[in-house]
């Protein structure tokens, strides 16, 4: 996992969400919109700041 700034990984979507809660990563939008959080090495999944904590121990996320 690592922490960065949100980048749409494919172009045909200018969106993700969280797998934990759903929230929405966005590069840019409204101050609800999530721009920078956690992903996989492969970038195919995101995760905001508070599923990461209270999922990584459960998980066994480590940061890169």
């Amino acid at each position: 996992m690592r922490f960065r700034k949100y980048k749409h990984a494919r172009e045909d979507r200018d969106h993700d969400h969280c797998e934990g809660c759903w929230a929405k990563f966005m590069e840019s939008g409204p101050p609800d919109v999530l721009t920078e959080g956690y992903v996989t090495d492969d970038s195919s999944r995101s995760i905001c700041s508070t599923c990461f904590q209270d999922l990584k121990e459960e998980m066994g996320w480590k940061l890169v």
